[in-house]
């Protein structure tokens, strides 16, 4: 007779098998991405979330297959990154959920187990789609019980759930037709696939160690590291070229905005002038904040004046993120500060109490030096590192929101990956009000802190947040990392791609031709201003060669350039 019982051992050691096959193969994950670009993050997203799960098993060994389950659940929510990596851990809470109370596992408790993982996560999408991780989760769980019906064995179930989930993944591109077009297979399923093959192989006794290295752990912040890249990013910091950061509002009757934005160039760059005939909100980086003043109170009244040096800011910057990563998150040595799930709902664990220094507060997500530093003389508090390259998880953001020290914390994700890791942070904060604009871009982030004012609460924020946020369209200029087809274009290996509001619109081989394409498509009547933010590979002089090529063709936009220090992506545009 097969075997037919798992216990807390044999469970753990599976889930760590798991992890190790999927990290073995997560390049691989990465690369079926619909849109073929550099920056696919599923394998690598799913395997961070599965090694906080594992690094989370190690304080509970010696207790109940239960308690093993409910570890996993904990670890995985507070290191989920993305949106396969919060799902993954939904699944797994879910099936913490369907084996409470077990000490050992059969079976049967496998089916009730994957049944409430796939229902959990189901549930955790707003909108979920079939021809993806879900469908390969919840054809799992049917195999499962099926398995049970024909009193199958441990080994055998397994098995059988692992073949019967390998064939719904290959059967997710007629699920999907996008996936269909570009060739692949659903990336989060294949995820799924590679973690559950890793856990069968340890059922079955065999080794799963693809690499000679240990099970890798999640990385740490190592004080020689972070001033490595410190030092490697001042060399790559372009001189300061306007000293003081400073912003105001202005309130008076029919203000000329177009005309205003115009006058202001003169005084400097990153010139912001939005609002309404009454009221605008000016941004303006300056030598001269004065002469800007002077200029602008001719038309009205001035008010919450903000003038920042940024020769100090980029230091607040680190500074502020040295204190994030020292920020307590999961207190290892006191199982009693480990907030456990509770009745299926997630428990609270918080660092230790902050005091509250303001009402409320923004948290924004970036990546490139150049955004950061955007982004915080707009108003964000506290920057996570993150986005387009790597998906923050939900304790990052967590220690974020506490970092702020306000009542009442922004999030603005900008980017659509990190949108449902965001969310997540609500269930695990409930002491600050935590409120998540829906931004997927860099600039719908920047649009939204254009209308912060943080002297009216977080639900005021929220309204004119996303009304501002609807009216930016975002265009990505990157290249493909391998032959694809894709929204009917063919596209060829290191061809560079046009990628507007998250659809593939434009390719060919010369960057700026695509980027020129990619913004004929944004422009509409409705368009009067188109800001470039260039990456870390792209020139001043190039990115200012493609602006001036735009105001050839669009004489009554206004044109702005800033260094925006992102990878991956060339240039990141928004009109609006």
């Amino acid at each position: 007779m097969g075997r037919t019982l798992l216990d807390a051992e044999d469970f753990a050691r599976a889930i760590s098998a798991g992890t190790e096959w999927l990290g073995a193969n997560k390049e691989l994950v990465n690369s079926l991405n619909v849109f073929p670009v550099p920056d696919g993050d599923t394998g690598t997203n799913m395997h961070l979330t599965l090694l906080a799960a594992v690094r989370e098993i190690s304080k509970v060994q010696g207790k109940t297959l239960s308690d093993i389950a409910e570890a996993v659940a904990l670890g995985s929510l507070m290191g989920a990154r993305g949106n396969s990596g919060v799902i993954l851990s939904q699944l797994l809470r879910g099936f913490a959920k369907g084996v409470e109370g077990k000490t050992t596992l059969d079976v049967a408790g496998l089916a009730r187990g994957l049944q409430v993982a796939a229902s959990m996560a189901y549930k955790a999408v707003m909108k979920p789609v079939e021809g993806t991780m879900l469908t390969v989760a919840r054809q799992a769980a049917r195999s499962a019980v099926e398995c049970k019906r024909n009193n199958l064995d441990m080994v055998q179930a397994v098995e059988k759930i692992l073949n019967d989930a390998q064939d719904t993944l290959e059967k997710t591109p007629e699920m999907l037709p996008t996936l269909k077009e570009a060739g692949v297979v659903d990336a989060g399923g294949q995820g799924l696939v590679f973690f559950w093959e890793g856990f069968v192989k340890s059922i079955r006794g065999e080794a799963v160690f693809a690499r000679r290295d240990a099970l890798v752990a999640v990385p740490q912040k190592a004080d020689s590291k972070v001033a490595a890249r410190k030092a490697k990013e001042e060399e790559k910091r372009p001189d300061l070229e306007f000293r003081y950061c400073t912003e105001f509002l202005v309130k008076g009757k029919n203000l000329p905005l177009d005309m205003l934005r115009q006058n202001l160039t003169r005084f400097g760059d990153c010139v912001l002038v939005v609002g309404t005939d009454d009221v605008a909100k000016v941004h303006v980086h300056t030598n001269h904040p004065g002469q800007v003043l002077e200029h602008c109170i001719r038309l009205g009244e001035l008010h919450e004046i903000k003038i920042d040096n940024m020769a100090y800011q980029h230091n607040e910057f680190e500074e502020a993120k040295s204190k994030r990563d020292r920020v307590v998150s999961i207190d290892s040595g006191d199982d009693e500060q480990d907030s456990r799930y509770k009745s299926g709902g997630a428990g609270e664990a918080k660092p230790k109490e902050q005091k509250v220094e303001k009402p409320v507060g923004v948290v924004a997500v970036a990546v490139g030096e150049g955004l950061s530093e955007i982004l915080k003389s707009l108003g964000a508090d506290v920057i996570v590192e993150g986005g387009q390259t790597m998906n923050p998880s939900i304790e990052e953001l967590r220690d974020a929101v506490y970092q702020v020290a306000a009542k009442s914390v922004i999030i603005l994700p900008n980017n659509g990956n990190v949108i449902l890791t965001a969310d997540k942070v609500k269930e695990i904060v409930s002491d600050i009000e935590t409120v998540v604009i829906p931004t997927k871009t860099i600039p719908q982030g920047v649009a939204a802190l254009v209308t912060y004012n943080p002297s009216v609460d977080a639900e005021s924020n929220r309204r004119s947040m996303e009304d501002m946020i609807s009216q930016v369209s975002t265009g990505e200029v990157t290249y493909a990392v391998r032959a694809s087809s894709v929204n009917g274009f063919s596209i060829d290996e290191k061809d560079f791609i046009g990628i507007k509001d998250g659809e593939l619109c434009s390719t060919g081989k010369d960057r700026n031709e695509v980027a020129m394409s990619l913004v004929s498509q944004m422009v509409d009547s409705d368009t009067s201003l188109i800001t470039i933010y260039h990456g870390k590979d792209i020139r001043s002089e190039d990115a200012n060669e493609l602006a001036e090529r735009l105001a050839d063709v669009y004489p009554y936009l206004e044109i702005e350039v800033h260094y925006g220090g992102q990878p991956v992506y060339y240039y990141i545009i928004s009109a609006e």
